[in-house]
């Protein structure tokens, strides 16, 4: 199945408000800028060069000082958006390449940049030679980490920018993959990228989905959602993941599966022999099933959608520890706040695990997002018994470690708890990034132990 995911025409569309506009490239410019067929030409302003030679693979609108538009356009006119540019300091000195999109804040997407004194290419590698090369790079790095193993066959073998494909990820489960693509350049590199994974002699994958990503950007001209398959895609599919068979909906939320958490639920396994664990928003129950396969005393996963509910359930009954393991549907918080209210000791938790959804969605809801985390760790730590474990993730971007960590110690005041931190952990080792790209570092996963306050022995 196929359909376009573009709505109107996107050289048209508005190239959004609030946002610097890269200006046209003046006429009697003194620094001679090459151009090439089919590739726009973009000039640095001044001072914005250094995150670019450093690795960082994003410029935005403001950074920009002029744009020359590819040979065959007419000075204005607006290249397809996502398509390839090559990018220049005000001197004409040449930096790299990569996608660009007039309409987005984020208006290149650096794809690889410059060696020392390299000249700008008389042409751009070929999209196909380009994407095998960065599949193969994916590959080798996957298999240096044991990816695929004998405890795993579900894993991201590309993490967009961090393996050198901007906008594009792809998860594979058993012999397949999905691919999700988030950006206009991603879009025009898809036929690419199937083309890389079915190689036998590449990535071999029997079939490919292609989605695009919920959370992608208007300004990016996509519509969310299934758009090809390629093979006879399954309906459910049988994984290891973390050492834990179970089932995956290609076509459900996200790829599938949030595969970003597999070295922290091994890591959370440990501590789980013997407790009462909650695993609140547990989705399909990747920690509390975790927990219930190493020997956990008693799981109860939470999570408001059914369908998810329903799949822990299925889990549990396959990998034959639905005896200890209950998933109710229902309010994190409010099941929480229940413990919290327990007077007896013995019916509380031992460690409690929350892993919400992204609450900070844009950049002005953060203050809020930040009274959301304080009120639901508040909650989780009162529900514990004295010396119990939480395990607090989020995967907000746009709250930085240092806001979250600050938030973690406010809801311990809050809760007359006192908190150590004992390890603070991200995405798994198949998620790489840049080091100069620390947006891409979004998921934080706090391990701490909890102790009541005398003042709150004293209370009780």
């Amino acid at each position: 199945m196929a359909r376009d995911p573009r709505r109107g025409r996107p050289a048209k569309r508005n190239p959004g408000r609030g946002r610097t506009k890269p200006k046209p490239a003046a006429a009697d410019s003194d620094v001679a800028i090459p151009r090439i067929a089919g590739v726009t030409s973009v000039v640095l302003q001044p001072g914005k060069i250094t995150p670019v030679l450093a690795g960082h693979p994003w410029v935005y609108s403001g950074a920009i000082a002029r744009t020359l538009p590819p040979l065959g356009l007419d000075e204005g006119e607006v290249a397809v958006p996502g398509g390839p540019c090559i990018v220049f300091d005000p001197a004409g000195r040449y930096l790299g390449f990569g996608h660009y999109n007039v309409a987005s804040q984020i208006t290149v997407r650096v794809v690889a940049v410059s060696a020392e004194d390299e000249e700008a290419p008389k042409r751009l590698p070929t999209v196909g030679r380009l994407v095998r090369d960065r599949l193969d790079r994916a590959i080798a790095l996957r298999r240096d980490l044991g990816l695929p193993g004998p405890a795993d066959d579900a894993y991201r073998l590309v993490n967009s920018e961090g393996d050198g494909l901007p906008g594009i990820v792809v998860d594979c489960f058993g012999d397949g993959a999905v691919v999700s693509i988030s950006t206009a350049g991603g879009w025009l590199w898809r036929s690419a990228v199937v083309a890389a994974l079915t190689e036998p002699k590449g990535a071999a994958r029997a079939w490919v989905l292609v989605r695009v990503a919920g959370d992608c950007h208007p300004s990016e001209g996509l519509m969310a959602g299934l758009h090809e398959s390629h093979g006879a895609v399954p309906d459910r599919v049988s994984v290891r993941h973390a050492g834990v068979e179970m089932g995956v909906d290609p076509q459900g939320q996200k790829t599938g599966m949030f595969l970003d958490q597999r070295d922290n639920r091994v890591a959370v396994a440990q501590l789980a022999r013997g407790r009462f664990v909650v695993d609140a928003y547990c989705h399909t129950g990747g920690f509390g099933l975790t927990c219930a396969s190493a020997g956990a005393r008693k799981v109860l996963c939470v999570d408001a959608s059914l369908p998810a509910i329903e799949q822990v359930r299925g889990h549990a009954d396959r990998l034959g520890v639905s005896d200890r393991l209950r998933a109710e549907q229902g309010d994190a918080i409010h099941v929480l706040q229940s413990f919290a209210d327990q007077t007896d000791d013995n019916e509380r938790p031992s460690l409690v695990i929350v892993d919400p959804p992204k609450f900070a969605t844009r950049a002005d809801v953060i203050s809020d997002a930040l009274r959301k985390y304080t009120h639901l760790n508040r909650l989780a730590m009162e529900a514990l018994v004295d010396d119990g474990w939480l395990v607090s993730c989020s995967c907000s971007g746009r709250v930085s470690e240092q806001d979250f960590l600050r938030m973690l110690a406010l809801a311990a005041r809050r809760a007359g708890r006192s908190l150590t931190l004992v390890e603070l952990r991200g995405a798994a080792r198949d998620h790489p990034v840049s080091p100069a790209h620390p947006e891409a570092r979004y998921l934080k996963v706090a391990f701490c132990r909890v102790r009541r306050t005398e003042a709150a022995v004293k209370d009780s």
